[in-house]
């Protein structure tokens, strides 16, 4: 049993609610609603990014936006998000990619206009193209970085895969995170939705030690455990 009641698992997406004049001071799910100002993000065919891949531009938010992650940053509400681009596409045909929008109030959100994560001519594309990269979860390690848990689709498996950075704009992917376990027995096995075990510093969700390991837990239709 873990005693410390400030650790807690980060979910597969966070939900913010800001306080008003009219909010109680404690939790209560009757008092959960959902604001007029929904949905707070849409799609948008109007983003044009150069592919990195093959030098056209392709409206990388023309289909879909959904699955978000929200971490606050200099006193701001920052929301990764999945976009996808061609909506005429069957799933496995079109290329996902993380956005990034910021937000004040929580519910007018800026997007910036390229996205922050995306398949590229680097070590990893073979990993994330052409389905991309998808579902970011993220959160802060003890020295001030940002860790984002991705998925990783190549149209045929999909892989956990991890990114850091300073300043959630400019991401450096490190790949697969089982890509050296047990002699890289699961490298090629499917993996997703990664949430590190974090520990409440300072009003961050920082990633948390439990003797001497960092933890996650991931995984679809059952649960699993990392270290």
């Amino acid at each position: 049993m873990i005693k410390n009641r400030k650790l807690l698992i980060i979910t597969f997406a966070i939900l913010s609610v800001f306080a008003n004049a009219q909010t109680p001071k404690h939790w209560d799910i009757n008092t959960i609603n959902k604001p007029k100002e929904n949905p707070i993000l849409t799609s948008d065919s109007t983003y044009i990014f150069k592919n990195p891949l093959d030098g056209k531009m392709v409206r990388w938010q023309k289909a879909e936006v959904f699955n978000p992650a929200v971490i606050i940053r200099k006193k701001k509400i920052n929301m990764l998000f999945r976009a996808e681009d061609n909506p005429k596409a069957m799933l496995g045909g079109r290329t996902s990619r993380i956005g990034l929008a910021t937000s004040s109030d929580g519910f007018s959100f800026k997007k910036y206009k390229k996205p922050v994560l995306f398949p590229a001519k680097d070590g990893f594309q073979k990993y994330d193209s052409v389905g991309g990269c998808e579902d970011p979860r993220v959160i802060q390690s003890p020295d001030g970085q940002y860790i984002m848990a991705y998925t990783a689709w190549d149209g045929k498996t999909a892989r956990l895969s991890m990114a850091i950075s300073r300043n959630l704009k400019k991401w450096t992917k490190t790949g697969p995170a089982f890509a050296r376990a047990y002699d890289s027995k699961y490298l090629n096995l499917w993996s997703k939705s990664g949430s590190m075990v974090t520990r409440i510093e300072n009003g961050k969700a920082v990633a948390a030690k439990i003797n001497g390991k960092y933890w996650m837990y991931w995984g679809e239709a059952f649960i699993n455990l990392a270290w």
